[in-house]
């Protein structure tokens, strides 16, 4: 029966990766019968990899206020670009992580309208998620608000706004299988020592029984370096400044930020939640993990669905020693970056000037070949 695969992430497991990955092998992927297709609707900051925003995505007025009947008009027209597709194609693959969180508050019966659209154009729908361990998920969708979202909430702020649901895995899913079937959602762990095939791309591809090949390319393997210790809380307190929201400056600073922030890492390793946080915090996940193992992975009742392994690094703090380092680095690398720029500047300069007068230019390269008689 054909068939629409719906990759919703969940976020911080490779999915840009996986986007680009699949984009960039379409050719290969339609030879095996799968469609991984792109459309034409544009979301700022959102590439066309990106090929399932049209599901959901929220589109924004000139005023910045949300443009629900544009919304529609997105959603009608993809659908109908995917109804076209089935038409020559058995397989179709749609990847937006932000499904996993929208579907509570923007498009809570998001799914209901899916399983509805399989039904009038004949086809079903399987659904595909990725989990990570929930404290290390949790940690690094606050590491990349503050990175890009300009977000300056500090980790217990945010800990303690954060909305647990997304947390409670086998809740979601209970959710999900409660429209589209159990049967009809393939889970896998984000775990680099539970990929088939050794790598994400390879174990994605497995889903559909494809094997990874020296054929398929992955020249664009994207990463997504996130800032650590120092480097992130100078971020964060940075991001209460308005021209921080300026996209180039926000680019800027933190490609700045980030060449300090290995050496930083080096010099001080640390974890933003204790030991102890980090145990508390996957101990109110066990027993829906252990669920999550057995029903959606067909393992062995009380099996976990992640490693239990706490690093013995030190829970950050913010009068640490390593500060006033990490700031001179910094400091340093944007005097350098504005040396660089004054170079730059002089070069345009000089090329400029030889525009306007190219006779004294032609002078000036003649004086310096001809050298003086002694």
């Amino acid at each position: 029966m054909k068939t629409l695969h719906i990759h919703i992430g969940t976020p911080k497991t490779a999915t840009t990766a996986i986007q680009y990955f699949c984009k960039e092998n379409a050719e290969m992927l339609a030879k095996e019968g799968y469609c991984y297709p792109t459309f034409p609707f544009e979301y700022p900051g959102i590439s066309k990899a990106h090929n399932g925003r049209f599901l959901m995505g929220v589109v924004k007025d000139k005023d910045g206020n949300r443009n629900t009947k544009q919304e529609e008009i997105n959603f009608r027209e993809g659908m109908n670009i995917v109804k076209k597709l089935f038409r020559e194609y058995e397989h179709i693959i749609l990847s937006d992580e932000g499904i996993w969180r929208r579907t509570e508050g923007i498009k809570e019966d998001f799914w209901k309208i899916m399983v509805q659209e399989a039904e009038k154009a004949e086809f079903q729908i399987h659904v595909i998620v990725y989990l990570r361990r929930q404290d290390k998920y949790f940690l690094s969708n606050w590491n990349q608000r503050v990175k890009r979202l300009c977000s300056n909430h500090t980790i217990e702020e945010f800990t303690e706004m954060g909305d647990k649901r997304r947390l409670d895995y086998y809740g979601k899913l209970e959710q999900i299988s409660g429209v589209v079937g159990k049967e009809n959602i393939t889970v896998r762990r984000f775990e680099k020592d539970n990929f088939e095939g050794g790598s994400i791309y390879a174990d994605f591809l497995s889903i559909f029984h494809i094997a990874l090949t020296d054929e398929y390319k992955v020249s664009q393997d994207v990463r997504n370096i996130g800032l650590y210790g120092n480097t992130h809380e100078i971020k964060r307190v940075l991001n209460i400044f308005p021209w921080m929201k300026d996209e180039k400056v926000r680019k800027y600073i933190t490609d700045i930020l980030q060449e300090d922030s290995e050496i930083s890492k080096k010099e001080y390793p640390c974890e933003m939640y204790s030991k102890e946080e980090i145990r508390d915090l996957l101990e109110c996940y066990r027993e829906g993990n252990q669920k999550v193992a057995e029903e959606y992975l067909g393992e062995e009742p009380g099996s976990d669905l992640f490693d239990d392994i706490v690093s013995d690094l030190p829970k950050w703090q913010k009068d640490n020693p390593y500060m006033v380092d990490d700031l001179i680095r910094i400091l340093g690398s944007v005097m350098m970056h504005l040396y660089q720029h004054e170079k730059e500047f002089e070069q345009l300069h000089q090329s400029v000037w030889q525009m306007r007068h190219p006779f004294r230019a032609v002078v000036c390269a003649v004086k310096r070949k001809v050298k003086p008689v002694k």
